[in-house]
């Protein structure tokens, strides 16, 4: 009898047996465990998928050459497909309240209500936000994750990424498992298409982020200063409440991932995107009609959006649909990578 239908055999054997094949251990009594299934006697079945990859080694970054000389690859990192269809973008009128609302109670707060000199700049930035408008998008792909400096680094040593501009060592940026910062979006644009793909559209940005289910926040609609790495409106914007008083390692908040579970969609770093950013006369960032993957203005003279707040904002501007731009590289600002299917 060949191994196959050995196997298929003694398979059909402890089916007919009754044993229970659930999440649970396999109860098999130890007699029937011979052949190919010998010694599972105590294995439990994983409970995801994913946990078929556990232990095993990971992919090679490098291949060598018949000459010795070892080749960089360009990293793969992991991205989930998020489903496109029809979400509205932006924000309504009651949600901009909502916004000015959250930004009142940081402890600059007086600063985002009407009457205040300061309050005119932060209502601005959030009306920008509007107007909310029909979007139809395709099916795409989206890292899990913000680029790290390690990932990035490989792209340098290629000579198909400039260097970061923070000074090397700098133990508050430099560090392998924090997202990379201080790049420009230019430089963010080469990574991705060093890796096979490419900024997100500030629309995908949004609907990864938000989902069909409109959620203020990735996680939610209720702001918790646990779930993401955040900062404060204030003299001093770090806030060491969420155990981190700068970057974090890219996936330190598990419990703030989105349903699609990608993480650090709020906070830690904030993201370039694709799309530039302007606003009309009416200081609106959106048209108000429908559109259909849309890519944005063909220019913005602010430069281009970035989006996701840092681990210097407050509560407001973690909100899945705010916004801001600019046209240098920041301390503060990283990316992540989308793809086309």
């Amino acid at each position: 009898m060949s191994a196959y239908a050995f196997g298929l055999a003694a398979a059909l054997s402890l089916i007919g047996s009754g044993a229970d094949f659930g999440i649970g251990a396999l109860h098999v009594a130890p007699a029937s465990m011979r052949g190919p299934f010998e010694g599972l006697e105590h294995a439990r079945r994983p409970q995801r998928v994913e946990s078929f990859w556990n232990g095993l080694p990971r992919p090679a970054e490098r291949a060598a050459t018949s000459s010795g000389i070892l080749a960089l690859r360009t990293p793969r990192d992991r991205r989930v497909r998020i489903t496109g269809g029809r979400f509205v973008m932006g924000s309504t009128p009651q949600e901009m309240q909502d916004a000015l609302r959250l930004c009142a109670k940081e402890p600059f707060g007086l600063a985002c209500q009407r009457g205040s000199e300061h309050a005119w700049d932060v209502a601005l930035a959030i009306r920008a936000e509007g107007h909310a408008h029909e979007v139809m998008l395709d099916d795409f792909e989206l890292d899990v994750t913000e680029v790290t400096v390690e990932k990035y680094m490989r792209c340098v040593a290629a000579a198909a990424c400039s260097p970061p501009s923070f000074v090397p060592g700098d133990p508050r940026y430099d560090v392998a498992s924090y997202p990379v910062t201080h790049v420009t979006w230019q430089d963010a644009s080469n990574y991705c298409a060093w890796t096979g793909g490419r900024l997100p559209t500030e629309a995908e940005w949004e609907l990864a982020a938000r989902g069909f289910a409109n959620r203020t926040f990735p996680w939610g609609n209720v702001y918790n200063p646990r779930l993401s790495n955040h900062g404060s409106y204030a003299d001093d914007p770090t806030d060491g409440r969420d155990g981190f008083f700068g970057l974090a390692p890219v996936g330190s908040f598990p419990d703030g991932a989105t349903p699609t579970g990608l993480l650090d969609m709020a906070g830690n770093a904030a993201e370039w995107v694709a799309d530039w950013y302007e606003r009309d006369e009416q200081q609106f960032g959106y048209p108000r009609g429908a559109q259909t993957n849309p890519k944005g203005p063909p220019f913005g003279s602010l430069g281009h959006v970035i989006r996701g707040g840092s681990f210097r904002d407050g509560a407001h501007w973690l909100r899945t649909a705010a916004r801001r731009a600019s046209s240098f590289a920041e301390r503060e600002v990283g990316f992540r990578c989308a793809a086309s299917l």
